[in-house]
């Protein structure tokens, strides 16, 4: 049963690089078509990070992982859920064409900015379980 969570955990992982790839794709937003895909892709996130996070969660209970790791792994993936729910506000706008685009474009980026640093922190904290041991 572990064997099959880690497998759905590392797809799972795989399928969320596009939240480091989002930064670079932001910019083209600004056009509704560019920014309706990106909103249904951001909604697709969302469910593998709760997909991640279930498995993951499944898989620290059998692994004895120390407190601090666990804290640790749980707020970056809270900050992702943030990240990833706060862009579908300015998505939302710049797939309707409402006026504003600039300050949409802003956000989305700053926001992915976040997420794909939190995704990156989250690999490197799962690659390094000793750092909090």
């Amino acid at each position: 049963m572990y064997d099959a969570f880690k497998w759905i955990h590392v797809i799972s992982a795989i399928l969320l690089i596009f939240y480091v790839v989002l930064p670079f794709l932001a910019g083209g937003a600004a056009k509704p078509d560019t920014a309706a895909g990106l909103h249904r892709l951001n909604r697709i996130g969302q469910y593998v990070l709760i997909l991640s996070f279930l498995t993951g969660g499944y898989m620290v209970s059998r692994a004895g992982m120390s407190t601090t790791w666990m804290v640790a792994a749980v707020v970056i993936i809270l900050v992702m859920f943030a990240m990833a729910g706060m862009m579908g506000g300015p998505l939302k706008r710049l797939k309707a064409g409402n006026s504003g685009t600039a300050e949409s474009v802003r956000k989305l980026r700053t926001f992915s900015i976040v997420a794909a640093v939190a995704f990156i922190m989250l690999v490197i904290l799962m690659y390094n379980p000793t750092w909090f041991a």
